[in-house]
């Protein structure tokens, strides 16, 4: 019973939130720009879940920045392997220092409560917009980003979901 809400909460989400959240993504973008904004997104996530696990006191957020470190991890493994068969380089300086963390949303100077509602706040925002990407991805003209974006898509519902459970509970 659980997972059939969980399933209707997350194809909810993808009726209402997803039209409004597709603006959000390039009209056009070829394999590169799929491959080298999903890098740059997941390596983010990485790096703020880490962030999160140093930073915050609160089993919720730690739990979820668990999760994801995990899980993206996973996830960036799939993308150099789309790099990898498409022929496209991924550069290593994607999100490489505290700027770019803070342009993430994520403020590392922050602690306690305070850091907890901007992690939970951004991580609901990048959620969004990373659901967006793979729904663009799904139109590509290229068939290996539309099978990974078509795999990488329920993943991507599942933790937009849990992402709006994590900030429903910091507001």
């Amino acid at each position: 019973m659980r997972y059939i809400k969980a399933l209707l909460a997350n194809l909810l989400v993808l009726i209402v939130f997803v039209p409004c959240v597709n603006a959000q993504t390039p009209d056009n973008f070829d394999t590169r720009a799929f491959i080298d904004l999903a890098t740059r997104t997941t390596i983010l996530e990485i790096k703020t879940a880490k962030l999160a696990l140093l930073k915050s006191d609160n089993a919720e957020v730690k739990a979820y920045a668990t999760r994801m470190l995990s899980e993206q991890q996973a996830v960036l493994a799939g993308l150099q392997n789309l790099a990898k068969v498409t022929r496209v380089t991924i550069t290593n300086d994607s999100v490489s220092n505290e700027q770019q963390l803070t342009a993430g949303g994520v403020a590392p100077w922050l602690d306690g409560e305070k850091f907890n509602q901007a992690y939970s706040k951004r991580r609901l925002q990048e959620r969004k917009k990373l659901v967006a990407l793979m729904r663009k991805g799904m139109e590509s003209g290229d068939v290996n980003v539309r099978s990974y974006a078509t795999s990488a898509l329920p993943v991507s519902l599942q933790q937009l979901y849990l992402a709006q459970q994590l900030s429903a509970g910091k507001s």
